[in-house]
């Protein structure tokens, strides 16, 4: 899928925007505060519902306004077109329309126009805690497996549930019974989904990484959220006292994490921040390049600020990188020049201009 225009209405300092795009690179250059990430924020907001830059929708309308508007017309790996509009209001009337249909939930977009955000605050895929990486690592079998979300989901309303049982401090086996197996087949089968997913990007990422940078002592490890090779069932008997008395499931998927290590210890303590986002680039370009490859979808890069913390050497590596999978980017910075020469000669680069909230192409 990929953007062929754009139409934004009352974000940020972006009034009125309509802008159509190359299905390639787009670089998109200007000031600070100019509007560049904005525009990438409105594509974020089509397809999962929100901004990346904030958790606060007031902050992302324009001031004074009651809400804000976007459009795009979407063109699928069959060259077939699709409309998508979404109006996002202080007021919680909130709508999206597909092809001129009302949709309910955001899961749709996200399966409908699946995208990979780089920015500045990448590195905390690193450096923050395991629910960024766990995230991560869901996006992934989200996209490859079509069972994972009803599974998710299901797992989310067990645990609901049962957290809710233990709260009150007893839990009689009756009650037990009405979740608890049912919670211990779910997260086997989440479990099973993750590490396979896992066993397929692990290659690809070490071969993109082993582009950017050296560090073969970097490992990936897999955590599913109880101790490896035991039963779930099991671990949810054993901890039942522990969990009565904290009033939560301590075990679980809902703990999952990824382990990113560099000779047995955390990664964010031994990287550097430039070493950090190297690695988190090589890991979202990887989940792109197994997505094309197991799927036949291409996912729609969003790199904002690419310049910030590397060298020219590393930025001309990830656009090589970014040009070969053959996908639709949108990459920002702040003047035409910086990122000019990094692309293969043989690819074309559509330029636009951003100043003081308008989008102009070169």
């Amino acid at each position: 899928m990929s953007v062929q225009h754009l139409s934004i209405q009352r974000l940020r300092n972006l009034d009125h925007v309509d802008v159509s795009f190359g299905a390639g690179i787009n670089l998109l250059y200007g000031a600070n505060a100019s509007g560049k990430t904005s525009v990438l924020e409105a594509i974020h907001m089509l397809s999962l519902g929100r901004s990346f830059r904030s958790l606060k929708l007031a902050s992302v309308i324009t001031q004074n306004q009651p809400d804000c508007l976007l459009f795009a017309k979407l063109q699928n790996q069959q060259g077939v077109p699709v409309a998508l509009g979404m109006n996002r209001r202080l007021d919680g009337d909130h709508s999206i329309r597909l092809n001129g249909e009302s949709l309910t939930s955001t899961a749709e977009l996200a399966s409908l126009l699946p995208i990979q955000l780089i920015d500045p605050s990448s590195a905390s895929l690193i450096e923050g805690g395991p629910s960024l990486r766990r995230q991560y690592l869901d996006w992934g079998v989200y996209h490859h497996n079509a069972t994972f979300f009803g599974l998710w989901k299901q797992a989310q309303r067990l645990l609901k549930q049962r957290n809710s049982a233990l709260k009150c401090g007893t839990m009689s086996a009756s009650v037990r019974a009405s979740f608890d197996p049912g919670l211990a087949q779910v997260a086997e089968q989440i479990n099973r989904l993750r590490e396979a997913y896992l066993k397929l990007l692990e290659p690809m990422f070490f071969e993109l990484l082993a582009g950017l940078v050296d560090l073969p002592d970097l490992k990936l490890g897999y955590y599913c959220g109880w101790t490896a090779n035991r039963a779930y069932a099991d671990i949810l008997d054993e901890a039942l006292e522990r969990d009565l008395h904290l009033g939560y499931t301590q075990r679980g998927p809902q703990r999952a994490d990824i382990k990113v290590t560099l000779n047995g210890v955390n990664a964010a303590e031994r990287l550097s921040r430039g070493h950090q986002k190297l690695v988190v680039v090589a890991l979202k370009l990887a989940q792109g390049k197994l997505l094309s490859e197991t799927q036949g979808r291409k996912c729609v890069f969003l790199v904002d600020d690419l310049a910030a913390e590397l060298d020219w050497a590393h930025r001309r590596e990830i656009c090589r990188q970014l040009a070969g999978l053959n996908t639709q980017v949108f990459v920002t910075s702040v003047g035409p020049d910086e990122l000019t020469d990094c692309w293969p000669e043989d690819i074309q680069v559509k330029m636009f201009h951003v100043k003081h909230g308008q989008v102009s192409p070169n």
